[in-house]
């Protein structure tokens, strides 16, 4: 149950990193910078590792996917 929890929050944060990096990186940097803008090399930064997040997610979900084909029709 625990791992479901972690897939899904990996599918979903690394979407979320993907598509709005600058507000990840106001969450990240809200208490150490005011009125600050991120650079170029952050935004990137911080859609690579939604991207990793993603893939890491699919990985993960792969066993499960074995696990539910097994028990199926396709034995």
């Amino acid at each position: 149950m625990i791992m479901v929890l972690i897939i899904a929050f990996c599918f979903w944060f690394g979407g979320y990193a993907f598509k709005n990096p600058e507000k990840v990186w106001e969450y990240q940097h809200f208490l150490t910078v005011k009125d600050g803008t991120p650079t170029l090399f952050s935004i990137y930064f911080i859609k690579a590792c939604g991207i990793l997040l993603i893939v890491t997610a699919i990985g993960m979900l792969l066993p499960f996917i074995e696990v539910i084909l097994n028990k199926t029709i396709f034995k």
